[in-house]
């Protein structure tokens, strides 16, 4: 690592899975608020699929408020399965044009479910608020997040 480098300020993972009773849980992190919640999106979703079986055809964009950060990160991914639960969206790419600790307008991309293609892992009812949390840390942002399923 060279003096000034960002390096310091990469997370040594964009997120990871943990078991909780009945629910599943899930630790994101990104160096920026934006790259915590599309990291938290990412993660999500790959419960439900994984993302190399996702093509990216189809856009729907996402706006959504919140009282706080933890409250916004929560409406964010439950938007996100809103969008399976109502048009059978699967999403891969994710992308935040304004966030701030409690607006966030952004956009999520993948295709709709193809039971040839698609092999479903765990199906998400919602994100709970369960021991859910946003933090500042030395390194960046760090989230918890549990899901019903």
């Amino acid at each position: 690592m060279t003096p000034g480098s960002t390096d310091a300020l990469e997370p040594r993972r964009p997120y990871e899975v943990f078991e909780h009773t009945a629910d599943v849980g899930l630790h994101a992190f990104g160096r920026t608020l934006s790259e915590l919640f599309i990291h938290a999106a990412q993660g999500m979703e790959s419960l439900m699929v994984a993302p190399e079986q996702v093509r990216v055809q189809v856009s729907r964009e996402i706006t959504v408020t919140g009282h706080d950060e933890v409250s916004l990160l929560i409406d964010w991914l439950n938007e996100l399965i809103v969008l399976f639960d109502t048009e059978y969206l699967l999403l891969r790419q994710f992308e935040i044009d304004e966030i701030s600790g409690t607006y966030l307008k952004g956009r999520a991309s993948g295709e709709p479910y193809d039971a040839q293609r698609h092999d479903i892992g765990s199906a998400i009812k919602a994100v709970t608020w369960h021991e859910a949390a946003v933090e500042l840390t030395d390194e960046g942002y760090k989230a918890r997040i549990i899901f019903d399923i």
